[in-house]
């Protein structure tokens, strides 16, 4: 039994390090199913790894979105939440957890055309084109399982893996025809767009980040940004990011982060570097434009929103909050779109598990610029 546990724990000491194995990266998969079940299954591997998994803070423009909307659902999404992946996590902390990986409509339409998206211009990166039928079909493909997941509440034996449609969950009408309808809709806004064509003329090398969850330090901060696609174009540097939804006062803040991404890491100079959101349902191109001045009220933004989400910590330094610290919004009306409804208004008809519609939108996030 001894050598048993020496195996497993050489296995996962080098796959926690990122070795593969004889080189070969197409292991890691298997690895990664492996650790999966030994996790979840040997008490050993879940105290080899999960003693080193920390809840450290960090920040985005999201999280600083959730923030200023309301901090009772920054509190939960960010601390209740933690550890509620786990068999041994009390009641409370697995509801808020799963109740925090559910989803909308919207977002789901959001993040299926999303992963389309992405899959064809990996293959664009790779210099082979994607009909756009093909990419049609399998849009439609992934949206009808994440359906089928909700509907069969998968969710319930994984909700980090299965999709929790919030509709589904608190009983409102959903129109997934609609949601299917604009899916096709904007992955054909894609395919048309302007911005795809460029993509379609931008040589191989030229490319640097495809989908990319990624971040990079700032005032000994991690900041993370989550890039559609960057490109090199003629002496600077090209970022996209695609929109579902409708025009936000919010995209610019997002885009000038990611500016202050590209010149932090990739070192580029500002007058040559373009920012584009596409507005794929509207048709619109928003062309922002970052300037010194620009740069320096983000880093302002960034520095403020930092220095509130820290004092409302009882230990900064070991990231610890309490839920008292953390009010409830006074805007009642977000709280009826708010996915951690069913825990702040229990016995509330108008927001509890089973209400009737209710406003779809999020709340807009005003940004200083």
């Amino acid at each position: 039994m001894k050598a048993v546990r020496l195996h497993w724990l050489f296995l996962f000491r080098n796959l926690k390090k990122g070795r593969t194995f004889a080189g070969h990266k197409s292991q890691v998969k298997i690895y990664k199913r492996v650790l999966t079940f030994a996790v979840s299954h040997l008490p050993f591997a879940r105290l080899y790894f999960m003693a080193e998994l920390k809840n450290e803070f960090s920040w985005s423009p999201s999280r600083h979105r959730m923030f200023e909307s309301c901090q009772r659902q920054y509190y939960y999404n960010y601390y209740g939440s933690w550890g509620g992946w786990y068999d041994s996590a009390d009641d409370l902390t697995r509801l808020v957890y799963r109740l925090k990986k559910m989803t909308t409509l919207p977002q789901l339409v959001g993040t299926v055309v999303h992963d389309a998206i992405s899959r064809v211009l990996k293959a664009v990166q790779s210099g082979r084109d994607v009909p756009l039928k093909t990419a049609e079909t399998y849009a439609i493909q992934l949206f009808d399982r994440h359906i089928d997941d909700s509907l069969e509440k998968r969710w319930l034996k994984s909700a980090s893996k299965h999709t929790n449609l919030f509709e589904h969950y608190y009983g409102q009408d959903l129109d997934v025809d609609a949601g299917r309808a604009r899916v096709v809709e904007n992955i054909n806004a894609f395919f048309e767009s302007g911005a795809f064509k460029a993509l379609q003329d931008t040589p191989t090398d030229q490319w640097l980040s495809v989908e990319a969850l990624t971040s990079f330090l700032f005032n000994a901060t991690k900041l993370w940004v989550a890039l559609d696609v960057a490109v090199r174009q003629n002496d600077g540097v090209a970022i996209f990011d695609w929109k579902t939804g409708r025009e936000r006062e919010a995209d610019r803040l997002q885009l000038a982060v990611y500016a202050l991404y590209a010149s932090t890491v990739w070192g580029v100079s500002i007058p040559h570097l373009q920012l584009q959101d596409v507005y794929l349902q509207a048709g619109v191109v928003s062309s922002v434009r970052v300037d010194t001045d620009v740069l320096d009220e983000t880093r302002q933004i960034i520095c403020e929103s930092i220095a509130q989400m820290r004092e409302r910590l009882d230990d900064p330094n070991a990231n610890t909050a309490s839920i008292d610290a953390f009010p409830m919004t006074e805007n009642r009306s977000t709280c009826a779109s708010c996915s951690f409804k069913a825990i702040c208004f229990p016995n509330n008809p108008t927001v509890s598990p089973l209400p009737k519609s209710s406003p779809q939108e999020k709340p807009t996030q005003l940004s200083l610029f």
